[in-house]
């Protein structure tokens, strides 16, 4: 705690003390070595930490039942990015045969929707939106049957290239609520490691690309926005479901402070040095999690610093 407040009062960080209190639960990773050395980096003006995120860039959104259209167009500009960065994380679906994303178990009432629903599940059709009852009770989509684990489907396409050190990420494994970030689920229940891997490599920047721009991808970003880092979401190198939706993605991105640059950028991005925002957008993190969840959802252990 005394090096934390020690940055704090040399970064003149406003209310840290108050931050500090709000924050301050049992097995907060704000306490945790890894968090305490970020801050000591971004205090002694070491050089910034850069992950690339790449989303779901799965056989069934380029060439299956969900397929985006032209989303075999990122796989290049990803490939070429990949190699300017040393920490690499992919997101994958990899949901159950009875997830309820699919139309299919809706539709045969595997799962009850809600009163306040305005579409019966018996009665969907494919692609509409209706409340499920969960818990949570949450608006859900309907889509096609898409990467079921263990299926070609939910393996990466053939051509995206396989990078030093990359670390697969597996989202959507509850089969009763579905998850488009790589950080949390929908309804914000439970997460996977991401957040906390990306804190034991003292990342301080990431870079996201990869499919679907109005889902998965945009909600990646704004989660990795929320949890303080500086993101960048490459233009060429993502692909949407719909123009539309896509369009209010970005916009509500970048009212969330999200970066949209081209991937010619991405050479000099990653050599920038500037930490004078680090500290400050940690301490804006609105969500912490514990290691201990962390390990419950999908067993990764931290390393011992």
């Amino acid at each position: 705690r005394s090096v934390v407040q020690d940055v704090l009062a040399r970064h003149k960080i406003a209310q840290g003390e108050a931050l500090l209190n709000a924050c301050q639960v049992e097995g907060d990773l704000l306490y945790s070595p890894t968090l305490v050395a970020l801050l000591q980096a971004a205090a002694t003006g070491d050089k910034k930490v850069f992950a690339l995120i790449i989303v779901d860039v799965q056989n069934d959104f380029i060439s299956g039942s969900l397929a985006v259209t032209e989303g075999e167009m990122v796989v290049p500009v990803i490939n070429e990015m990949g190699p300017h960065f040393k920490h690499i994380y992919k997101t994958a679906d990899w949901h159950p045969s009875d997830h309820i994303s699919f139309h299919s178990n809706v539709k045969k009432c595997l799962y009850q929707t809600s009163a306040r629903s305005n579409i019966k599940g018996c009665d969907s059709e494919m692609f509409q939106t209706v409340i499920v009852s969960g818990p949570p009770e949450l608006k859900q989509t309907l889509w096609p049957d898409h990467c079921i684990q263990e299926s070609f489907g939910a393996e990466f396409h053939k051509d995206l290239k396989t990078f030093p050190g990359e670390v697969r990420v597996n989202k959507g494994m509850k089969c009763c609520v579905d998850s488009y970030s790589g950080f949390w689920d929908n309804g914000d229940t439970s997460h996977t490691p991401l957040y906390n891997m990306l804190l034991d490599q003292g990342v301080t920047d990431v870079v996201v690309c990869g499919i679907a721009t109005d889902f998965c991808v945009g909600f990646t970003a704004l989660d990795a926005a929320r949890h303080g880092f500086r993101t960048v979401v490459i233009n060429e190198a993502i692909r949407g479901v719909m123009p539309d939706t896509s369009a209010g993605m970005v916009a509500r991105c970048k009212a969330a402070g999200v970066e949209f640059m081209s991937s010619t950028c991405v050479p000099k991005l990653v050599k920038e040095t500037d930490t004078s925002d680090t500290v400050e957008r940690i301490f804006r993190v609105k969500r912490h999690f514990t290691v201990t969840d962390i390990n419950a959802n999908q067993q990764y252990t931290p390393p011992v610093n």
